[in-house]
């Protein structure tokens, strides 16, 4: 075994520091050699956020040169040097074939997209998958067809129909739908649907104008299509079987659970949930495939080891860890088979393979395996927040076990066993909500601040109480017994959701900070890693780095004024909230700004300009907002947000920007920016920051770039020609 270099006082003197700093780092790394492989996903994963991070779509051949000339590179240092000089090449070599299959999948999924919003009527196509909601199911359409012949039909479309019956999974159906591209971010550097409906090949988003009717399908339906409308209806009447054996706000939490079927849940409940720190449990993740496993795993141990042969000469462990398997399988197809249950199935599945084939089932190795597997299979998951909470979490579990030691002892007695179980559901709860609270963060805005409180109450009645009885019930369901099974699971899910009320009802439960810059987080990233990878005392220098990254959170600019892509809507920043031009306009956008901004939405203008002392002032021809003092910058900036092409000679004058209602002649607003419907229109929702330097713009196209996914973003164009009109029903 390698062991790392002391350093002592006389070394340095006589070696001088650099040489003996050389050295210790040198035999520390040496010594942690078992642990280089697990910066291999990391590297790799490296290599696909500086893919995404590029503001135009590089060239593949440069990439892909850069993997071959580091390849051999690390190769020759690796035979004539040795692996230590090599490690720099290889990492190279990794983190561009990062890039290399992130590009790959970006042009594997390139798929028609639609170019500007229009009313189709005759829209036909191939239901292949519905999700239910309260206010109407939204349905996936692929094998388009529709009456229009000037453009190219997109490879799938999702649109919401409107509140009644449902079609099934493999019918094909008609109707009258409004359909528009998928949209960009509603603030510079949210989240971008368009991106993800790119991966996925949806090349349009809409929703119904009329009922749908089933039409004559194209042939007759391949055996994909079969297994896949026997999975939905399957699905369907377990959903239905368990609401109606359970009446009321249980059985919809238990079809969620189980099922994967939310559309029972109100959306007071879920506020609730996500207040109290435990809307989790109702989206089928690692928590809930875990659970399956668990239970299946100790279940049939516990059956096998009753017959006495069995348990002296049989493997039972491995039978156990193999009926596990298969359980979890049929829970992922039972409750959807949606990404984050797949990436939960492929992560559980390989515990229980290394159960299978006697290896040791929880290790950072085994994690590293599993996030290699996701990135190589879906590399753009790695930027969204589904993979980075996950894994985020998973890590930090697994780094923490791996050097605290926790053993109950087989002398203790039950009270002390019960203690030692909550200790370590609260000491998880704890691990797993620190490693993704930067994320939760980062993409959501909302921490909840009592969520270890409603964790530690919740998930012991989870674990054993809802999740058991609930697939006793699943079992009990060809026999007709679901009832009975499903009234202990009842009382746990009302005991769950009355912790949610009332955790959700303290004060300050939930509080919004704003996201996390992008070094802050890359920094949370690098120090994080760096903890939970290595093994030996130099781990601990990762601590101050997060400590930096967390503190960047307070470093995060606000503006002083975000402009709408579309007119008539926008929002300037006075007195700790957002005032919005109009309160009823784009609700969704506004939700999303005050995410982003950490601010509430205070009132309209109008509201504004009623108060005394107010920053704004508005006439016919508009408002003028007057603005000083924001991000710890003194400065006084004037913009005015106008209504009425009359005023644009002076808006263009005496405003530091102006936001104009026609598009303004190139040498009419020359020193000063001054944005048109067109320019918003082009560049999309802008936000106006206050600097020493002066205003400064940052609109969405400047976070987006140049890539695949935004090229087709153009105008919005409503199409209202004769033979495209809404509403009309289908004859």
């Amino acid at each position: 075994m390698v062991r790392p270099v002391a350093v002592h006082l006389t070394d340095i003197r006589r070696r001088g520091v650099v040489a003996v700093a050389v050295a210790a780092l040198s035999g520390t790394v040496a010594a942690e050699r078992e642990r280089w492989a697990l910066w291999a996903p990391v590297f790799l994963g490296a290599g696909v956020v500086v893919y995404f991070l590029l503001p135009m779509e590089p060239d593949i051949r440069i990439a892909l040169g850069i993997v071959g000339v580091a390849s051999l590179v690390g190769m020759a240092l690796w035979h004539f040097v040795g692996p230590g000089a090599a490690a720099g090449a290889i990492l190279v070599a990794i983190t561009a074939t990062g890039s290399v299959i992130a590009s790959w999948e970006t042009h594997r999924s390139a798929a028609p997209v639609l170019d500007r919003a229009g009313f189709y009527r005759g829209l036909t196509g191939r239901v292949v998958a519905v999700e239910n909601f309260p206010d109407g199911a939204r349905v996936r359409l692929e094998r388009l067809d529709w009456r229009r012949n000037t453009e190219a039909m997109p490879y799938a479309v999702r649109v919401k129909l409107r509140v009644g019956a449902v079609p099934d999974v493999g019918s094909r159906i008609r109707l009258s739908a409004r359909l528009s591209p998928p949209p960009r971010p509603s603030y510079p550097g949210a989240y971008d649907f368009a991106r993800t409906a790119w991966f996925d090949r949806l090349g349009a988003v809409g929703f119904a104008l009329s009922s749908w009717r089933e039409v004559p399908r194209q042939g007759a339906p391949s055996a994909y299509d079969r297994v896949k409308l026997a999975v939905s209806r399957f699905r369907n009447d377990v959903s239905d079987r368990l609401r109606l054996a359970l009446p009321g706000l249980g059985g919809g939490v238990a079809a969620a659970l189980l099922a994967g079927d939310r559309s029972s849940l109100d959306a007071a409940v879920l506020k609730n949930l996500r207040l109290s720190g435990l809307a989790h449990l109702l989206a089928i993740s690692g928590l809930h495939i875990g659970m399956v496993a668990m239970i299946a795993f100790g279940t049939l141990r516990i059956g096998f080891a009753l017959r006495e042969a069995w348990a002296r000469d049989r493997p039972i462990k491995k039978w156990a860890a193999l009926g596990a398997l298969l359980a979890t399988a049929g829970y992922l197809v039972l409750s959807g088979a949606t990404v984050p249950t797949q990436r939960a199935f492929l992560m559980t599945g390989i515990v229980l393979l290394a159960v299978l084939t006697d290896r040791q089932a929880i290790s950072m190795r085994l994690v590293a395996v599993a996030a290699t597997a996701v990135i190589v299979l879906a590399p753009h998951s790695l930027i969204g927040p589904s993979f980075q909470l996950s894994f985020a979490a998973v890590i930090a579990l697994v780094a923490v076990y791996e050097t605290v030691k926790l053993d109950p002892g087989r002398d203790r007695t039950t009270l002390r066993r019960i203690g030692f179980y909550l200790a370590a559901v609260c000491l998880t709860t704890v691990i797993a909500g620190a490693a993704t609270f930067p994320f939760a963060v980062h993409h959501f805005g909302r921490v909840a601040q009592y969520s270890v409180l409603a964790n530690l109450a919740a998930i012991p009645v989870v674990t054993f109480i809802v999740m058991p009885f609930g697939l006793l019930s699943l079992a009990a369901m060809p026999l007709g017994l679901e009832h009975w099974t499903l009234i202990p699971a009842g009382w746990g899910i009302d005991a769950v959701l009355w912790i949610a009320d009332t955790v959700a009802a303290l004060p300050g439960a939930g509080y919004q900070l704003p996201p996390f810059p992008m070094a802050g987080l890359a920094a949370i990233c690098v120090g994080g890693l760096w903890c939970a990878l290595w093994k030996r005392r130099w781990r601990y220098i990762g601590i101050p780095v997060v400590l930096a990254g967390i503190a960047s959170c307070g470093f995060t600019p606000i503006p002083i004024a975000i402009l709408h892509d579309e007119a008539g809507q926008a929002a300037v920043v006075w007195d700790g909230g957002l005032w919005v031009e109009r309160r009823n306009r784009d609700k969704f956008a506004q939700s999303v700004w005050s995410e982003k901004t950490a601010l509430p939405i205070l009132g309209d203008w109008q509201d504004l300009a009623s108060l005394r002392d107010s920053p704004i002032r508005c006439d016919p021809a508009g408002c003028v907002f007057t603005t000083q003092d924001m991000n710890g910058v003194s400065g006084r900036v004037v913009i005015a947000l106008s209504t009425d092409p009359r005023g644009m000679v002076e808006d263009c004058l005496m405003a530091d920007v102006a936001r104009l209602s026609v598009q303004p002649h190139p040498g009419l607003c020359r020193e000063r920016p001054a944005l048109g419907p067109a320019d918003l229109r082009r560049d999309g929702v802008t936000a106006i920051f206050l600097t020493r330097a002066g205003p400064v713009l940052d609109s969405v196209s400047a976070h987006r770039g140049q890539r695949p996914w935004t090229g087709y973003i153009k105008a919005v164009e409503i199409n209202t020609s004769a033979e495209a009109l809404p509403n009309v029903p289908e004859r």
